[in-house]
């Protein structure tokens, strides 16, 4: 019975996308593998998974166009962890000594799992027309000029050591009008149960002097887990943000930063700046500089939330002042070599990740990255464990 059923699927795929192809949708994608060996409480694991890509478009008239792709995922090695195992020791007990929960009654608290998933990640029409463009659906939405952090975004999880990775699409409705001969508009509205859940976004940028501008206005109903057993609760947080990029005596310049204004927490700021350059050899280099007054200058202050904060998607770093810097140089006509560093400011923790890229033809790239930590005992990065991975992608 399911094999006539994946047949009538497969039979009822290739229909469609046989008539598709005939009124002129494109069709691509890529395969990706990724082997991530890591050393967990003194023990190396293995993780692994298989990520097929199928990108859609089609431009389907001269004022509208559609774009999507779907993903599916399988995963493999070590699926099941807890975020107590990335704790350490330390923090959890002073956790357990203050409000009298035991480390047992956490765990299934912070178990995660990573199941085989796929989804649609992005699907969406964009209308054009000479006052405005409208862009409707799941859809990328990139915010912010930093490279390893962006204050201003409120819409995507950033992996701050592999910050280039593509993002999850969001569902929204964009709406951006010109105006001048550089300048727009720009409004966005991510629909949840009503209005007051939704997530706004109103950005104006021009260009001015050689430099991109613009400033931001956001607001989102957000979840905020506290370290306890009541679960999550929601809180509304506002915010404004700016940012700027160009080129100032050679370099390449930027810096963005955000005032956020929360109903019950505390309000904090974020800001960065960073600069970047190429000499005429080929060799790239790269710093970066990030503030964040959610952190601790001490170490001994990261309480267990920050540590749940850091290890969730929101990805928040436990300290205040943050240094990214890095080179790349093409070693050879196919190969790429880089060295990136992160470095907490405040306990002197941080993270040297060794980068090679090679091109084995036009569609396909191999990766080879590093994660060798420094820092003394419960500092952000003194005890994350070496590992790396590996990642092959075939481009069809």
């Amino acid at each position: 019975m399911n094999r006539l059923l994946y047949l009538r699927i497969l039979f009822v795929c290739t229909a469609i996308t046989s008539t598709a192809l005939g009124q002129g949708l494109r069709l691509s994608g890529y395969y990706e593998n990724q082997f991530f060996p890591q050393e967990i409480a003194g023990k190396l694991i293995f993780q692994d998974y298989n990520k097929i890509r199928i990108d859609l478009s089609s431009d389907i008239s001269k004022n509208l166009s559609f774009n999507g792709n779907y993903n599916y995922r399988t995963f493999h090695g070590k699926t099941q962890f807890n975020a107590l195992d990335f704790i350490p020791q330390v923090v959890v007990d002073r956790f357990s000594a203050e409000t009298g929960i035991s480390i047992n009654a956490l765990r299934p608290y912070l178990s995660v799992e990573q199941n085989d998933e796929n989804f649609l990640d992005n699907a969406f029409v964009t209308i054009y027309s000479k006052h405005f463009t409208l862009r409707i659906g799941k859809q990328q939405l990139p915010w912010g000029t930093g490279y390893t952090w962006n204050p201003t975004d409120i819409f995507n999880d950033k992996n701050t050591l592999d910050p280039m990775y593509e993002k999850v699409g969001v569902n929204a409705f964009k709406i951006e009008i010109p105006f001048g001969a550089s300048s727009y508009l720009s409004g966005i509205l991510s629909v949840d149960e009503n209005w007051s859940r939704s997530t706004k976004a109103f950005k104006a940028k021009t260009h001015l002097s050689g430099f991109d501008l613009s400033i931001t206005f956001a607001e989102k109903s957000q979840q905020v887990s506290p370290i306890s057993l009541n679960g999550e609760f929601t809180e509304k947080r506002r915010m404004l943000g700016a940012d700027a990029s160009g080129e100032l005596l050679g370099l390449g310049v930027w810096g963005e930063a955000a005032h956020n204004f929360m109903d019950d927490t505390h309000n904090y700021s974020q800001y960065l700046f960073g600069a970047d350059y190429t000499f005429e050899g080929g060799l790239y280099i790269i710093s970066e500089y990030y503030h964040n007054e959610l952190g601790k200058r001490d170490k001994n202050n990261y309480a267990l939330a920050d540590w749940v904060r850091l290890l969730s998607a929101d990805a928040e770093n436990l300290g205040q002042d943050y240094l990214f810097g890095g080179q790349m140089y093409p070693i050879a006509e196919l190969w790429t070599w880089s060295n990136y560093a992160l470095v907490n400011l405040n306990d002197w923790s941080g993270i040297i990740f060794p980068w090679f890229e090679y091109s084995l033809n036009d569609n396909t790239e191999l990766i080879f990255v590093g994660y060798v930590p420094f820092g003394s005992t419960a500092s952000e990065f003194g005890e994350f464990g070496k590992g790396g991975f590996a990642r092959i992608r075939v481009y069809f």
